[in-house]
């Protein structure tokens, strides 16, 4: 059976699904009609190289060099310089791009056009694709795109994680673990940071692409979705993104990095929030209605589902503590007292957080 040809539609399967060798395809987020494997990917460029990514407008003034003391005159500079100090550097975006061309170089190698599994792509993805990742660069998560022709999708249908050894045994990775909650990556480990995690996955014609899980089923995914509707939010909410992924360090790190994504977006999209009103507004958010945010792509359903009780629990007092910080620290701004304001940030985002002088 090849990828493109669909099995009757099994017992309790909703009307407006379509099946595919025991994978679920809710019509919603299916692929257009007008997609087919030759058609343009948005995730890979023709070009072959990294999608552009329009410069983003200033969030805050600029602030130079991280030199010295970090005193600061107002609220809105003391964020500048905590942004400048967590966002990646350009040393850092360039450490990307060279480990995915790395692995793009090595991959093309040994999975050509020709041969029984070829490689139809490789991307960047995760919080590193879409530029709310903070430091330390610890691990970039790079996407390897299979072909379902040349009957691969035959050979790995049944089991998935055939297809994580088949690649892990080709390039000699190091280990495989467990991606986001339930998919499977391979880890290649490197002398220096950041290592990779590469994810293999097949191109579907339906599903737009899917990726081993745990236990030998398949995870349909749309990291090309994430990207866009990420980029859409525009660069205060990015801002804000990488400020409360700083926080959540801080207080112990419960927060899964695409959750904390998906759930400033869905608070701050299309607010027209400044930075520290925006952060303000998430932390009420996360007191007074949860910490429930749905997958942007409409794919992996409730992101706050991993957490449990115990992390709710250790969260639900520094939560209340950040809500009622921050909305002091908005008024205070508001009113002129930028030492103030820049006080109360501290007491939210910790040592790191510039001082105001």
């Amino acid at each position: 059976m090849s990828v493109d040809t669909p099995r009757g539609t099994p017992a309790g399967v909703r009307p407006g699904e379509v099946t595919y060798d025991h994978l679920i395809i809710p019509s919603h987020w299916r692929r257009s009609n007008e997609s087919t494997p030759g058609a343009p990917n948005a995730l890979f460029p023709p070009n072959g190289g990294a999608p552009a990514q329009p410069a983003p407008p200033p969030i805050n003034p600029t602030t130079g060099a991280m030199t010295g003391p970090l005193l600061v005159g107002t609220t809105a500079r003391a964020f500048a310089k905590l942004d400048d100090l967590i966002r990646l550097s350009a040393e850092d975006k360039a450490v990307i791009a060279a480990r995915r061309d790395e692995a793009e170089r090595a991959l093309r190698a040994i999975f050509p056009p020709r041969c029984a599994l070829p490689l139809v792509g490789v991307a960047t993805i995760g919080s590193a694709g879409r530029d709310t990742m903070i430091r330390p660069l610890d691990e970039v998560d790079i996407f390897a795109v299979f072909s379902a022709a040349n009957s691969a999708w035959k050979r790995f249908r049944w089991d998935s994680r055939d297809l994580v050894l088949c690649v892990r045994n080709a390039i000699g990775g190091e280990r495989i673990q467990t991606i986001g909650s339930r998919g499977q990556a391979l880890r290649i480990v490197y002398d220096s940071p950041p290592d990779v995690h590469l994810v293999p996955a097949f191109d579907h014609p339906r599903a737009g692409y899917v990726m081993p899980d745990r236990v030998g089923g398949w995870l349909p995914t749309r990291p090309e979705r994430h990207t866009s509707w990420t980029a859409d939010l525009g660069p205060r909410v990015i801002s804000a993104v990488r400020l409360l992924k700083a926080w959540n360090r801080v207080c112990g790190s419960h927060l899964r990095s695409f959750h904390i994504e998906a759930l400033a977006g869905q608070v701050l999209a299309g607010r027209g929030l400044n930075t520290r009103q925006g952060l303000a507004e998430v932390f009420r958010h996360m007191d007074e209605v949860g910490l429930v945010a749905a997958d942007p792509a409409d794919v992996g359903g409730d992101l706050s589902a991993y957490l449990r009780p115990e992390d709710v629990d250790a969260l639900g007092e520094t939560i209340r503590l950040a809500r009622i910080y921050s909305a002091k620290a908005v008024d205070a701004e508001q009113a002129g007292d930028h030492e103030e304001a820049v006080a109360l940030w501290g007491s939210v985002f910790g040592p790191e957080f510039p001082t105001f002088g």
